[in-house]
């Protein structure tokens, strides 16, 4: 039996003493956290939370990326600094230590389109689990300064609704706004009055919240991870994103007449009959940030979508093609796709009204063409074989190359050539190292040629760096980009790689203007051509389609270019500037 002498006995005392009373302090400390989404409410399209915020910091400033970039941009002590602070205020008092214990949700009740401009109606919640007279000077203090940036030179008003006072300060000839309530310890921002009127509704129990939403509950589980992020857009929500986005998708030609209002119906009328919302959730795994999502269908509409989503199992040989300079690769891994995506047109068609299904029919006559290079006809179906790649070389959409795994291809090579002459012209046959490419005389319809059993499709430009690359070993899964990556050990029906360079510096260079002066571009840049790829991954389960995607950064980047917009500052205007 081992004994301790009495020395290490008031040793082990005094340690473990002390020890003890901090755990109960710590835990008597720490505050409780809410159900954001009972702060909700249930008509809102959108909401998106994070309930501890020094602990996310402290996670994104220990990822790979932030690790390498921050020094080159001057900013490595700051964000881990802000962790840090924000973990100790919580236990001291204080305007920190109110933020620091606060839990955020910002919240989308609505969308205003004109034209191409989208202004959401948003409200910023904050819980800050503290007294209303201790947050009152908070907000008498710091209003005004937030209106200063956001706005500028504005207006201050007070009004009340259901008895709770709301400041509004408003830029002088503009409809810009920024409005503030608080409701207990919850501060609640908008920038639009019916914003924060359904938020206070929800507040105060005279509306329903999200909390009552099954969908919303039923589907964290399969995003959320601890540590991170948490956001669910509606049934209704989705309605509008999909009408919008087909709005964007129909040519220029179409925008102002009913069938480009035709075709938004048609995408909205599928959401509201097939879709019960969207969950996401953003957590911090191995040095890199994991989003996940999930767009829940209805259950008919995945017993249909299952027979027809058959994912290859094996490796991608396509992708072994690809040039290691390529930007924005994904990988269609599907049996026969030209004919998977004519069965899920039948499979949306069946729910929406006929004229919508005949429109929808000829929209994605040409999306085919434009997803698969070739016209759908029964020689192409025949021909093509189970993969599909496609990547740019920039982010011009005529830069973009095709490679169709072949299941026949003399059969392939014929379909090839009837689209190059779809327009007119006379096929030319040209050799350059090596390689047989096919041209047209209208430039517009591009050249092909084989790559081992893969038609290539494309620019003649673009089709001459694809071959140079396979002749100097250049491909895309050697490049350390790639290799550098985190990818989704699930397979999937759709794989992508893209770079993420743009959106990160432009995000560094903001924080780094804020916080730091100018930046040291050279090492900057130099630090961003080591980022990993991004890789994702699309597949269907049980309640949908699921998508999970690392990433350096994954959303921060446009989180930090959303708050710097409100503020006043552009973080697109930063990236521009390295």
């Amino acid at each position: 039996m081992v004994r301790f002498s009495r020395k290490q006995q008031l040793w082990a005392v005094s340690f473990l003493v002390p020890l003890t009373v901090f755990g109960i302090w710590y835990y008597t400390r720490r505050p409780e956290p809410v159900a954001l989404a009972s702060y909700v409410p249930e008509a809102a399209l959108a909401y998106l939370e994070i309930n501890d915020w020094p602990d996310v910091l402290k996670q994104l400033t220990a990822t790979k990326a932030w690790q390498e970039l921050a020094p080159a941009y001057g900013v490595a002590d700051k964000l881990p600094l802000l962790g840090k602070i924000g973990w100790l205020a919580q236990f001291t008092g204080g305007e920190t230590a109110l933020l620091a214990r606060a839990q955020f949700a910002l919240v989308v009740t609505g969308l205003e389109v004109r034209g191409e401009e989208v202004k959401p109606r948003l409200a910023l919640l904050a819980e800050t689990h503290s007294r209303a007279g201790s947050l009152r000077p908070v907000i008498e203090a710091r209003l005004p300064e937030f209106a200063r940036q956001a706005l500028g030179q504005a207006v201050k008003e007070t009004s009340e609704y259901n008895g709770v006072t709301i400041t509004t300060y408003r830029a002088p000839q503009s409809e810009r706004a920024l409005l503030s309530a608080q409701i207990e310890g919850e501060w609640m921002l908008a920038n639009h009055l019916d914003a924060l009127r359904a938020c206070i509704d929800a507040r105060t129990g005279r509306i329903p919240t999200m909390a009552n939403n099954f969908y919303l509950q039923n589907a964290r589980a399969s995003v959320e991870r601890s540590g991170g992020l948490f956001g669910f857009v509606t049934g209704e929500g989705v309605a509008r994103l999909l009408r919008f986005g087909a709005y964007l998708l129909a040519s220029g030609a179409l925008r102002d007449t009913s069938i480009s209002a035709a075709l938004q119906d048609v995408f909205a009328d599928f959401a509201v009959r097939s879709t019960n919302g969207i969950a996401y959730g953003a957590s911090f795994e191995n040095g890199m940030v994991v989003d996940r999502y999930t767009t829940l269908f209805k259950p008919d509409l995945v017993d249909s979508l299952k027979p027809l989503l058959k994912t290859n199992q094996g490796e991608s040989l396509g992708l072994k093609l690809v040039p290691a300079s390529a930007k924005d690769v994904t990988v269609v891994n599907l049996a026969q796709p030209n004919q998977t995506l004519a069965g899920i047109e039948t499979v949306i068609s069946a729910r929406v009204g006929v004229g919508q299904s005949f429109l929808l029919h000829q929209f994605l006559l040409g999306v085919r063409e434009i997803l698969f290079g070739l016209k759908p006809d029964e020689a192409a179906n025949a021909a093509m074989g189970d993969e599909i790649v496609s990547f740019t070389f920039s982010p011009e959409s005529g830069d973009r190359v095709w490679l169709i795994a072949a299941r026949d291809r003399a059969l392939l090579l014929q379909a090839a050539a009837r689209y190059l002459v779809s327009s007119g012209g006379q096929i030319q046959r040209e050799t350059v190292n090596g390689v047989e490419l096919l041209t047209v005389s209208d430039a517009r319809r591009g050249a092909a040629t084989f790559l081992g059993d893969y038609l290539a499709l494309g620019g003649r430009e673009q089709l001459l760096r694809l071959v140079q690359a396979q002749r100097e070993g250049k491909q895309l899964p050697a490049s350390p980009n790639f290799t550098a990556a985190s990818q989704p050990k699930l397979r999937g029906a759709v794989l992508g790689f893209g770079t993420v360079k743009d959106e990160t510096s432009a995000m560094m260079t903001t924080l780094a203007r804020s916080w730091a002066g100018l930046p040291d571009t050279e090492a900057g840049i130099a630090a961003l051509t080591q980022l990993p790829l991004a890789a994702s991954v699309m597949t269907l389960t049980d309640q949908g389609l699921y998508v999970e995607s690392h990433s350096p950064f994954g959303n921060f980047p446009f989180l930090v270019s959303l708050g710097a917009g409100l503020t006043g500052g552009s973080a697109a205007e930063a990236g521009n500037g390295r």
